[in-house]
């Protein structure tokens, strides 16, 4: 029953402290904020794995960054993990088997190679098993809904529905302005 559940619902949100998935200071860095080096760092890996399994990119970007502190946990610095996915469950072509242990929990989480296999994995459990969600990923607002309302999320675990559907609008909206300032600052 319980390696069941984290096939269903992967990421454990309510897991309040544990090192491996706080999001570490954001701020300023030499090229400019965490946030325009997440864009610009993930933006061309979201694009290929978007294509490959008909997800937006945007999508990907906006729930990594919620789910990683904009690429700041140690799963995604050290594991290129961006969704705390859990290493419940068989390999697949994107994840060999490797998997890191929580010190907190003691819960294994997986480590992918690359950063496209981690948001490969991810998209092909939301393609899998949140298929409404799936669907209608061109459309945030409504791709938060399902997604904070699905099994994905899980509020025995200490997880906000309404928060974490506000997050991922929240964080679309800010990559959106991000892309189109660089776009722009391309043209002038």
């Amino acid at each position: 029953m319980e390696q069941e559940y984290f096939l269903r619902v992967p990421t454990i949100l309510g897991l309040q402290g544990a090192p491996e998935i706080i999001p570490q200071t954001l701020g300023t860095s030499p090229k400019g904020s965490k946030q325009v080096e997440f864009v610009m760092n993930f933006y061309e890996a979201a694009v290929k794995v978007g294509k490959k399994f008909g997800i937006h990119p945007l999508i990907i970007l906006a729930q990594a960054s919620v789910e990683s502190g904009w690429g700041t946990s140690q799963l995604a610095t050290q594991n290129h993990n961006f969704f705390g996915v859990t290493a419940f469950g068989k390999p697949n072509e994107y994840w060999k088997g490797e998997s890191r242990v929580s010190k907190v929990s003691g819960l294994k989480f997986r480590s992918y190679k690359t950063v496209e296999d981690g948001f490969s994995d991810f998209a092909r459990i939301i393609t899998s098993y949140y298929k409404e969600a799936a669907k209608v990923s061109n459309n945030v607002s409504e791709y938060a809904q399902k997604i904070a309302y699905s099994p994905y999320i899980s509020e025995k675990n200490g997880d906000n529905r309404v928060k974490y559907k506000e997050l991922i609008i929240k964080s679309a909206t800010l990559i959106l302005e991000i892309a189109k300032k660089k776009v722009q600052s391309l043209y002038n």
